[in-house]
């Protein structure tokens, strides 16, 4: 199965080429919206509503949020929301059988893709992380490495 199609501010250059990525990120900027933060539900319980709050802060630095990703940041929070509930079941059970009740597993593997699912589309896995880092920091570089490279020859220079 081909892998999900990541922002355009977590590419490389090696994947695709500057201005391809560059006009993605001009494509994606222009589907952000008003650009504001997701804001958590007023119907989320407190615990869920700090769960949010701290994906949203976490993430606030990739600049890859905007509004629009309520509803997944939604369903991320309740899957960690019913896993959290579902391991305190389990550790606070007088009868430790019960990890192995069919339907505590059935509902523990569908929270756990959920989850899983959500982070992918967030970019919350740790490789999806050190990718925005590396990102981040080549944006941050006042391009003079790029032209120590091109002058020591190491660099591959592509013509458009």
């Amino acid at each position: 199965m081909a892998r999900p199609c990541k922002s355009a501010k977590v590419l490389t250059d090696k994947s695709q080429t500057i201005a391809e990525i560059n006009a993605r990120i001009e494509g994606e900027n222009s589907l952000k919206g008003s650009g504001k933060l997701p804001i958590a539900p007023e119907w989320f319980s407190e615990r869920q509503k700090d769960t949010f709050d701290l994906i949203v802060s976490e993430l606030k630095a990739s600049d890859i949020l905007c509004r629009l990703d309520t509803w997944i940041l939604q369903e991320c929070v309740l899957a960690i929301d019913n896993l959290e509930y579902i391991g305190r079941a389990c550790n606070n059970a007088e009868e430790k059988d019960i990890i192995f009740d069919r339907n505590i597993l059935a509902a523990k593997e569908k929270y756990t893709k959920i989850l899983f699912r959500c982070c992918n589309e967030l970019s919350l896995s740790p490789q999806s992380r050190a990718k925005i880092a590396n990102i981040n920091s080549q944006a941050a570089d006042d391009g003079t490495a790029l032209l120590k490279q091109i002058l020591s020859g190491n660099a591959d220079v592509e013509e458009e």
